[in-house]
């Protein structure tokens, strides 16, 4: 039998750096036409909310980057098997918070948190699962794409992008991906599991597992939000398009009845929440009522469950420490010595580096900044990271210092660089330039799927929120 001769596939890995051929088919589309495409996405972007509100409500255009990202069907395949070895790690750690005075040190709480989760811990159902996003780093076009594929945090509630994926992907698809194909007819690509199939998925195999016998579901998030992005709104229609009640509701809004939950007089049977329990219990504090939040938790009636408080990064010192490594399976920790970054909270004392050397930690990461990325333990939107390599010696040690004084509230990570791309450039007349931009995944999983969130940014630390753009990622047939 003949080989395959297809430029773009190896074994169902990417051969090559596709994001170099499909530049090159870009630079051979009429400048008129060009234009026109870019003209075209951005417009149908706006209408249908491709926007991100900045804190005074107003909106601006998502940037879009209009070349894809192209990965093959052994690389989608291994993404999504290790986003959920990852999500069962992380589904181990409320029990091991419990159980283990060293693991709550690791994973410190709000007073108002430990709380609820002592109260609601009381009669639960031991079943863990999530909905979120893990962020990630890859290089598809690489030939050791695997080694450089790295996890860098999960975001377990309140996981953004669920819309915006789907939409960008079939916006790129629909005016980019023809424009691409006229001069490589071969170039086949499809979508990646839309998140909010993931997200039903989910919902669905954990009311199978409750043995339900109803599937209304509560989209829970506060209405009055503003600022990011606003997805649930389009959730609850794209449930109904399906055939699913759902309902997009204020958390306030559920009333606990008898032991059932309402919407108004609907009966709801799950509840997938965007807001943490810190953020719940301050409002409860105020004297706002989350009684049915807090029997949809108890009784497992919420996605995501307890499990998901613990969305610290200091939950990979947890992975990347020898003395918690009896609690994972063989797999689980061969994806953490893979794709797990070596992380630790910063405080005083002694640890372990990551060749296993025994260290003073402080001492030892004074002297390694080029090494290490400085990060807020809980704090997400790319919000006070900053990058060893790019500090002076005394503004590292200073933030070192400050961190030490806010004991559980800062971590260090081994530095990996961020896959670095080009991408194309075009002005108002169609004229393409091209411009080097960090790109990173977030990536959804349910037990069948994946969804994927691409990003992209000029700077290192990449989120739309830090005025960063989203890439269409897309699987080569």
């Amino acid at each position: 039998m003949r080989p395959p001769t297809s430029p773009f596939l190896r074994g169902g890995n990417l051969k090559d750096s596709l994001g170099t051929t499909l530049n090159g088919l870009l630079e051979r589309v009429p400048p008129g036409e060009l234009a026109r495409i870019k003209r075209a996405v951005q417009s149908e972007a706006f209408e249908r909310g491709i926007v991100y509100e900045d804190d005074d409500g107003t909106p601006r255009a998502t940037p879009i980057m209009l070349r894809p990202r192209v990965l093959g069907g052994n690389q989608r395949a291994y993404l999504h098997r290790v986003t959920r070895v990852l999500e069962g790690a992380h589904a181990k750690l409320y029990r091991l918070w419990l159980q283990d005075s060293a693991v709550r040190r690791l994973l410190p709480l709000h007073e108002r948190e430990e709380r609820w989760i002592a109260d609601l811990s009381q009669g639960r159902r031991p079943d863990e699962v999530f909905f979120g996003r893990f962020d990630c780093s890859t290089d598809f076009g690489s030939h050791d794409w695997v080694r450089s594929t790295q996890f860098f945090e999960f975001n377990p509630t309140g996981a953004g992008g669920t819309y915006v994926a789907p939409t960008v992907e079939d916006i790129i698809l629909k005016h980019v991906v023809p424009a691409l194909r006229r001069h490589a007819p071969t170039l086949l690509l499809e979508s990646n599991d839309d998140p909010r199939r993931v997200l039903l998925e989910v919902l669905a195999d954990h009311a199978r597992w409750l043995k339900l016998k109803r599937f209304n579901i509560a989209l829970a998030q506060y209405k009055d939000l503003v600022g990011g992005i606003s997805e649930f709104h389009r959730h609850e229609a794209y449930f109904r398009s399906l055939g699913v009640d759902a309902w997009h509701v204020d958390p306030r809004e559920l009333a606990l009845v008898e032991g059932e939950i309402y919407y108004e007089d609907h009966p709801i049977d799950l509840v997938y929440r965007d807001h943490e329990i810190n953020d719940m219990a301050a409002k409860e504090e105020q004297g706002e009522d989350f009684a049915a939040m807090r029997h949809a938790l108890r009784a497992g009636r919420c996605v995501s469950s307890l499990a998901a408080e613990f969305d610290h990064k200091s939950a990979f010192q947890v992975f990347t420490s020898p003395e918690f490594a009896g609690h994972f399976t063989n797999e689980e920790r061969r994806v953490f010595i893979n794709h797990v970054p070596w992380t630790r909270i910063v405080e005083a004392g002694r640890s372990s580096a990551p060749d296993g050397s025994d260290i003073d930690l402080l001492k030892w990461l004074s002297l390694t900044r080029d090494e290490l990325v400085l990060k807020p333990n809980r704090a997400y939107g790319g919000e006070g990271i900053k990058i060893g390599r790019e500090l002076e010696q005394r503004d590292w040690d200073i933030a070192l210092a400050r961190a030490v004084g806010e004991p559980g509230q800062w971590i260090v990570q081994a530095y990996h660089p961020v896959a670095e791309k080009d991408f194309p450039i075009i002005d108002e007349d169609g004229n393409l330039g091209r411009a080097e931009y960090f790109s990173v995944l977030g990536l959804f999983a349910s037990e069948q799927r994946l969804g994927i969130l691409g990003r992209a940014s000029r700077k290192k630390v990449v989120n739309v929120a830090q005025k960063g753009g989203v890439v269409a990622v897309l699987r080569l047939l």
